[in-house]
């Protein structure tokens, strides 16, 4: 009997073509084209294996989804404050009439309490374009009365009569009343702190309030005669609004010669642009001339910029979108780790990096969507209650919904990229080990 040795080179060539095909395969690279991309959403689509192994694994669902749930309502509720910070702080600012606007030079923000020299008025008089001008006065004090159980912080407005400065809602038909000095108006969109006040006032009655103190230190009596509609922000919790004289005649004639700003009504057709520039020239640093456009967003870019809210408000929503990241994550590789073998058999029959992703990516899509349902259902109802409480305009919009909508593609793409890398490791000849 004769034994017929096997033909060593050839069996060397096909060990050596074996080991190349397994060293392509542990050499495994996406192909960034957009025909494999395409093929491998059709095939990802047409088998949803993602989405039936997270429900196989229910402890790391149910545990990723209260995490990325919680993630979500933190960043909603992030946008809300600074939506809120923002927009209560430019109110009074988008209620400015006239065309421009008088502010001290290097003017950042109203709460700085920057006055406008009144000399100036002398040089805007001069001006051909000029129709009309208009002082406004800003201050905070605190008031009481029998309603409250203690005096609250509130800002002051002081306008002259004849010209108002802003155009308030409820302002028009109280105005008559400002004429008669120690009579204000009293900001009925201010926080509930201040007792059954503007219901009284509504009501038609003349309610009696103690306000600064004078120079013996006994508090002023006023008299609250209607409302108007401002709102309030976030150092102040309403506001009253008098007239020049009983602002003279309760806080001192010196209040009249420190204007907080300076409205600016110009002539039916004049250039706004051109009038500026000429202002901008003859006041020569006593005081600068904005549009209300810049005059709204240079306060905005205070509180951004130079208070700790911005900050706060964009740690916040990073954190937020990071939790969502780590819980997200988790429950992909808890599953990769699971299923590894299965994903090796894949990975042997051709099955590319595109379709992987895609299915990792069904992952995290099946925890992200039902999160943001419960969270912006969530989110509505702590918008509701703030709003409530605070007064401060936070409200969903659609920019929060649109903020919040790209923070949850950022989770679900960063973690399944971080997730894949798994993958990578996956060597088909670990299923004969």
């Amino acid at each position: 009997m004769a034994l017929t040795l096997p033909d060593v080179p050839a069996l060397r060539h096909r060990l050596s073509r074996l080991w190349a095909r397994i060293g392509r395969v542990a050499r495994w690279r996406p192909d960034f084209t957009m025909s494999r991309l395409r093929a491998a959403a059709r095939t990802a689509t047409a088998m949803p294996l993602g989405a039936q192994q997270l429900r196989r694994q229910r402890t790391s669902t149910l545990l990723s989804l209260g995490g990325v749930t919680a993630s979500l309502l933190v960043i909603f509720a992030q946008l809300g404050i600074e939506r809120a910070v923002y927009e209560s702080s430019v109110r009074l600012h988008r209620m400015v009439a006239g065309d421009l606007i008088i502010v001290p030079y290097g003017f950042k923000s109203m709460q700085l309490h920057a006055e406008v020299p009144v000399a100036v008025t002398d040089i805007i008089a001069t001006n051909p374009s000029v129709q009309s001008y208009s002082p406004f006065w800003f201050g905070v004090m605190s008031i009481s009365h029998a309603g409250m159980p203690t005096s609250r912080r509130l800002a002051w407005y002081a306008i002259d009569p004849e010209r108002p400065a802003v155009d308030l809602p409820g302002l028009t038909e109280n105005l008559y009343k400002l004429r008669e000095t120690r009579r204000i108006l009293f900001d009925r969109d201010s926080r509930p702190y201040f007792g059954d006040l503007a219901e009284q006032v509504d009501a038609g009655k003349e309610v009696p309030v103690l306000g600064p103190p004078d120079n013996r230190g006994l508090l002023r009596q006023l008299f609250v005669v209607g409302t108007f509609a401002v709102g309030p922000n976030v150092l102040n919790d309403g506001a009253v609004l008098m007239s020049q004289e009983t602002m003279a005649e309760v806080f001192g004639n010196w209040w009249s010669d420190r204007p907080a700003f300076i409205s600016i009504s110009l002539v039916p057709g004049a250039d706004v642009a051109a009038v500026r520039q000429q202002l901008n020239r003859t006041l020569v640093g006593r005081g600068e001339a904005i549009t209300k456009q810049e005059f709204e967003h240079r306060e905005r870019l205070y509180w951004s910029r130079e208070t700790p809210v911005g900050y706060i408000t964009d740690l916040g929503f990073i954190m937020g979108v990071m939790i969502g990241m780590v819980f997200i994550y988790y429950a992909q590789y808890q599953i990769i780790r699971f299923y590894l073998p299965e994903y090796a058999i894949l990975k042997s029959l051709g099955y590319d990096w595109w379709f992987f992703l895609l299915m990792i990516g069904q992952i995290g899509a099946a925890i992200i969507t039902p999160a943001f349902l419960v969270s912006f259902t969530l989110a509505r109802m702590v918008y509701g209650a703030t709003e409530a409480a605070m007064h401060l305009g936070m409200s969903m919009g659609l920019r929060e919904m649109s903020v919040a909508l790209v923070a949850c593609v950022i989770m679900t793409v960063v973690s399944s990229l971080f997730a894949i890398r798994r993958l990578w490791k996956v060597d088909p000849i670990m299923l004969f080990e």
